[in-house]
């Protein structure tokens, strides 16, 4: 496929994409995109784009592939180890205090929680290292199936490969036939999950601590400035943003964030 036909295609097909998924293309780096769907429309051996969109529009399997491939439904249960035990001693005991001192439960948001791994993460940290405190994870995700997916709380081998075994006893029940993990029913019950579209929907506020890891990583910098800003405005002051390991916040202090690290923004 000529590169000049894909870009004359690629403004249609964006509207396409949009009107077939709800994604704002227009919200992604353009140059990386395109990168990235060339080489995957030339999976299913599409030559053009509007021969794509014809395969969109006639097989949900295809679209549902597609609708993954776009939200980028990767994860696992402790990713980057040392980053969550950072924030299991560093940053949670400060404003859960805060939150208790305030008489009121400790809240949390996993913003693109894909499977639920973060989720059931932080309810594990939340069990084990701050036993007895009240709290409540909202995680959300734009892609309703693999929300579903995360609700059953079901993980496979290789989503629980950073778990000690310990905590894999203690907090997840195995399958018969030893392939699956299935988390406890007492670390589901504070968990809700509940879809949500980061760049268009409206957030609710009152967050003492938010997680957006690995998300933002092809967004336009104009999507990431007015994401970061809308984060700064659902967190209780005080509050912690958790970004991913190769994310950074340029312009951090002008949203008003105070920078811990790398990875932890305090309002």
């Amino acid at each position: 496929m000529e590169e000049d036909q894909f870009d004359i295609d690629y403004n249609p097909f964006k509207k396409e994409v949009k009107s077939l998924l709800a994604i704002d293309l227009d919200q992604y780096k353009p140059a990386q995109m395109k990168r990235r769907i060339r080489s995957f429309i030339s999976k299913y051996k599409c030559e053009t784009l509007v021969e794509f969109v014809s395969r969109l529009r006639s097989n949900p399997t295809v679209l549902l592939d597609f609708k993954d491939f776009l939200t980028i439904n990767v994860t696992e249960f402790f990713r980057n180890p040392e980053r969550f035990l950072d924030l299991q001693v560093n940053i949670m005991p400060g404003i859960i205090a805060e939150a208790k001192k305030q008489g009121r439960p400790f809240r949390i948001w996993s913003a693109g929680c894909s499977n639920g791994s973060e989720a059931y993460t932080l309810a594990i940290i939340m069990e084990d290292s701050f036993p007895g405190q009240d709290y409540s994870i909202l995680a959300t995700d734009i892609d309703e199936t693999v929300m579903k997916l995360a609700s059953e709380g079901d993980f496979r081998e290789i989503d629980i490969k950073n778990i000690p075994q310990d905590l894999l006893a203690k907090h997840f029940d195995k399958s018969v036939d030893e392939q699956r993990w299935k988390i406890k029913q007492r670390l589901k019950r504070n968990v809700r999950f509940s879809r949500n579209n980061l760049l268009e929907d409206p957030f609710s506020k009152g967050f003492d601590l938010i997680l957006c890891r690995n998300v933002v990583i092809y967004f336009t910098e104009d999507a990431k400035d007015a994401l970061y800003k809308k984060f700064y405005d659902a967190l209780t002051v005080g509050g912690v943003l958790f970004i991913g390991g190769t994310e950074t916040i340029l312009n951090s202090s002008q949203v008003g964030f105070r920078r811990h690290s790398n990875l932890f923004y305090y309002k």
